[in-house]
């Protein structure tokens, strides 16, 4: 979409609202109630994208067509949650190295554990979760996965992560919805190429 677009004519949405993120969207018409198309600047990946997120252009990053680091943040204001998406796509042969990537992704979120494997629009899906105890009322809860395309060398590590905004107020975070939601968005990714 076009970042020079007037605003005011466009969903008050924090995605079309930031210019930045504006970019990144197919069209200003929700795709799911509250999500609208995300495309990568490499061209590389569409996803469902949440109306209440905004890309971080201080953490982006694009190398040509084969590499792209994703940061967007959002959240639930009334009920105190704060959510961030990070993604890491690659086009390159080392994505076949599923063990090096799943490495990868596990010593950023310190994980120890085994990935469930599942399939999804001619992807695979290797997914862990895990939380981070900051103190008595502040956790992380961490969900991610290396989606990886069964017909290219395209994958992206993804990982969503969700904490109350502010510990020192109430927060009740379903943490089975969280995981639900975490994987729609995975479940979403179609690799374009």
């Amino acid at each position: 979409m076009d970042s020079k677009a007037q605003p005011e004519k466009l969903p008050d949405t924090v995605a079309f609202q930031d210019e930045f993120t504006r970019e990144f969207m197919v069209s200003p018409k929700e795709v799911k109630e509250g999500y609208y198309l995300f495309k990568s600047k490499t061209g590389g990946f569409t996803m469902l994208y949440p109306k209440n997120a905004k890309i971080d252009r201080m953490f982006y990053e694009k190398h040509k067509k084969y590499y792209e680091s994703i940061h967007l943040g959002g959240g639930r204001e009334r009920e105190n949650i704060s959510n961030y998406i990070r993604m890491t796509y690659e086009n390159a042969k080392i994505t076949e190295n599923i063990d090096v990537n799943l490495d990868l992704l596990s010593t950023y979120v310190h994980y120890n554990g085994k990935y469930t494997k599942f399939e999804s629009n001619n992807n695979m899906i290797y997914f862990g979760k895990n939380e981070q105890h900051i103190s008595n009322n502040d956790i992380i809860y961490y969900f991610f996965s290396y989606v990886k395309s069964k017909h290219s060398h395209q994958a992206v590590r993804f990982i969503y992560a969700v904490t109350c905004k502010d510990a020192k107020q109430k927060c009740s975070i379903d943490v089975k919805k969280e995981e639900e939601r975490a994987k729609m968005f995975m479940k979403s990714i179609k690799f374009q190429y």
